[in-house]
């Protein structure tokens, strides 16, 4: 754990922290207007030193859904773009197919994801990024770190200071080493029915994951 933080503090650093603000613990982290988030996202996997995905993010966090639709800016891939919905209450995913009308559904076996910052995370420090002395050039952030005991998963997470919008996510476990940013972050989405099943996916059975395997957010998008 201590080398993760250690690594993870580096990342930050190196992205502009450039001063610590005078810290007497965070603060409250008021969720009284996330209803819906909508996030773009550059999503990097740092093993292997490539761009996996960018893409959008619908988030609903009252009823705990996510819809990813992968963008067309990442052009390496040769395969459809990946579009996910994840419905965390019941346990499960669709990862959809617009283009040929067809879908998945399989368990997941994790409530964690990289939006929203988990229940029992250690505040570490509250820092500027930028400078903090020249107005309207910083972002003041809480870093937060954790584990995710189903997954075997470390992270370590940037936030708003007060409404805790998720800025960042590094997470890394033996086999996978991720790294989440989010941009233009705001709290509604003017569409909710993004988070409908398509018509196509509607009755579909569970498939059954390979012996041995466990689906979660991060596993999912390790495999992007």
């Amino acid at each position: 754990m201590q080398a993760f933080a250690v690594a993870a503090l580096s990342i930050w650093l190196c992205l502009g922290a450039t001063a610590l603000a005078e810290s007497h613990g965070p603060q409250p982290c008021s969720k009284d207007h996330l209803l819906y988030i909508l996030l773009r996202l550059m999503f990097l996997a740092l093993t292997g030193g490539e761009i996996k995905a960018t893409g959008h993010y619908s988030y609903d966090s009252t009823d705990k859904k996510i819809r990813f639709t992968e963008s067309e800016m990442h052009l390496n891939k040769t395969e459809h773009l990946e579009d996910y919905l994840m419905l965390f209450e019941e346990g499960v995913f669709y990862d959809i197919d617009m283009k040929n009308q067809s879908c998945k559904k399989m368990s997941l076996h994790s409530h964690a994801h990289a939006l929203e910052l988990p229940t029992g995370a250690a505040h570490q420090v509250e820092l500027f990024l930028g400078s903090d002395t020249v107005q309207e050039e910083n972002i003041k952030v809480n870093i937060w770190t954790g584990s995710v005991p189903e997954t075997k998963g470390q992270y370590f997470v940037s936030t708003t200071v007060g409404e805790c919008l998720p800025l960042s996510t590094f997470y890394s476990t033996d086999s996978m080493t991720l790294l989440f940013s989010n941009s233009e972050v705001v709290t509604e989405v003017k569409a909710p029915e993004v988070f409908n099943l398509p018509s196509f996916c509607e009755g579909v059975e569970l498939e059954e994951a390979p012996e041995g395997q466990k689906n979660d957010f991060f596993s999912l998008f390790n495999s992007v």
